[in-house]
């Protein structure tokens, strides 16, 4: 069966969470709506929008009493689908919610696939396909920073700049068509034919900006993973808890203490990070168990997106030059006093240099970007991502054939930059790609 079977159809599913609560809403949304759930509970005709009415529901089929609840009609087009929407408001609990959801199906409703309401709102033109991205990533949000990037999509900071873009970009197609069409008004045009090359480099400037935000961005949506790793006895596990702010991981001064991999979520400038403490790698004198957890420190290795390589300033032994990733060297023990020529050293057991680690972290997982500024948009999406920089390379070619091409060859480039910006806001988006994006979502967003 299809995920998405059919628009007409009218769909239902739980709002809220699955767990225990005081409260559940399941939502329905399509053309027979209010038909459905009229044949489980008593309503007025005509049923009046936006008015909670309480009532008694019971199962369509049986006639059997189910609940006393809220419901709540959104008619079409004022609804989050664009379509008829109506939410029951019934109590919560796990087996409760399953067999008010079963009734409704009973009374002609389908499942809702994943992200569907939000597709509907898309297809029906309520939001655009990066402000239903936005939905998706608020609901996800593991911390302060990625929520506020979500919000600031939801909220249209991103459309908003590329709805400046595009404008920027019609009026020179516009200016091109118009000088092929009549190059004899040449005089008439705002823009001089010499301008054109410096403005299409001005746009491809503003999209690698937008793109360059992107960094940061992947990280407050998707979270990052960052591995400790060294030899044994350099203290990783202690820089690990000093990191955390607690004791997770266990230290000893006997070498091989750590076997198996420990792992923790910490926030990092907004970021959510998994921290990784890792086995002590060596090459001799481990035993059976050890070498496991030496296999699979490497395995974390090569799975994280930074690995800080620790070095215990008394027995300086350095990250293997075939070594994967991303990799900070970080040199532990600075309490002891003992020299060494790495840059960046932090003590776990006094906390000393620990502030400055973590902005070194956060700085190599963005690549140079610390917290974002106020207002700032983050491009969050690897799609926009690569779209944006789909524009800026048609900008380039645009730029060139603004000098040394006909004039039409420019119109032709900066209408791909167009249409890879309009991408990003859903237009022209097929089946494909829509399943992609809303398959991630939630069932019942």
């Amino acid at each position: 069966m299809k995920i998405y079977e059919s628009a007409d159809e009218t769909i239902a599913a739980l709002a809220t969470g699955a767990s225990p609560a005081g409260i559940a809403v399941i939502r329905l949304s399509g053309r027979n709506s209010l038909a459905i759930v009229r044949s489980m509970a008593a309503l007025p005709l005509p049923m009046p929008p936006r008015q909670a009415l309480f009532r008694q529901i019971h199962h369509p089929v049986t006639e059997a009493f189910l609940d006393e609840a809220l419901i709540l009609y959104f008619q079409a087009p004022h609804s989050f689908t664009g379509e008829d929407v109506v939410e029951i408001q019934c109590h919560g609990g796990l087996m409760h919610t399953s067999a008010m959801l079963d009734a409704v199906h009973a009374a002609g409703a389908r499942a809702a696939g994943p992200g569907e309401f939000s597709r509907r709102a898309f297809l029906n033109g309520r939001m655009t396909l990066e402000k239903a991205e936005a939905v998706a990533d608020v609901v996800a949000a593991e911390t302060d920073a990625s929520l506020r990037a979500a919000r600031s999509q939801l909220s249209g900071a991103l459309g908003r700049e590329l709805d400046a873009l595009s404008a920027s970009l019609l009026d020179m197609r516009a200016e091109a068509e118009a000088l092929l069409d009549f190059p004899e008004d040449l005089e008439l045009l705002d823009v001089p034919l010499s301008d054109f090359s410096a403005k299409a480099a001005a746009a491809a400037e503003k999209c690698r900006a937008l793109r360059a935000t992107h960094r940061r961005g992947r990280a407050l949506r998707d979270g990052v993973r960052v591995a400790l790793a060294g030899s044994p006895n350099a203290g990783k596990s202690s820089l690990f808890n000093a990191l955390l702010g607690e004791s997770r991981a266990l230290t000893d001064e006997t070498p091989g203490t750590t076997r198996d991999s420990i792992e923790a979520r910490i926030d990092l400038d907004g970021i959510p990070c998994t921290l990784v403490d890792t086995a002590g790698i060596r090459d001799e004198g481990a035993g059976r168990v050890e070498r496991q957890g030496i296999e699979r420190a490497r395995g974390e290795i090569a799975r994280a997106s930074l690995t800080l390589w620790v070095v215990d300033p008394a027995q300086p032994v350095l990250p293997p030059q075939d070594m994967d990733g991303d990799v900070l060297t970080v040199g532990n023990k600075l309490d002891t006093g003992l020299p060494s020529d790495i840059e960046l050293r932090v003590s776990a057991l006094t906390g000393e240099n620990l502030d400055q680690l973590r902005r070194a972290i956060v700085m190599r997982l963005t690549g140079g970007v610390a917290s974002e500024a106020a207002g700032e948009v983050i491009v969050t999406n690897r799609r926009h991502a690569e779209l944006l920089e789909e524009a800026a390379a048609a900008l380039d070619r645009a730029v060139v054939s603004a000098a040394n091409a006909p004039l039409e060859i420019f119109a032709y480039d900066v209408r791909d930059a167009l249409e890879a910006l309009d991408r990003i806001r859903g237009r022209g988006a097929d089946d494909a790609l829509l399943d992609a994006v809303f398959s991630r979502f939630c069932i019942g967003k």
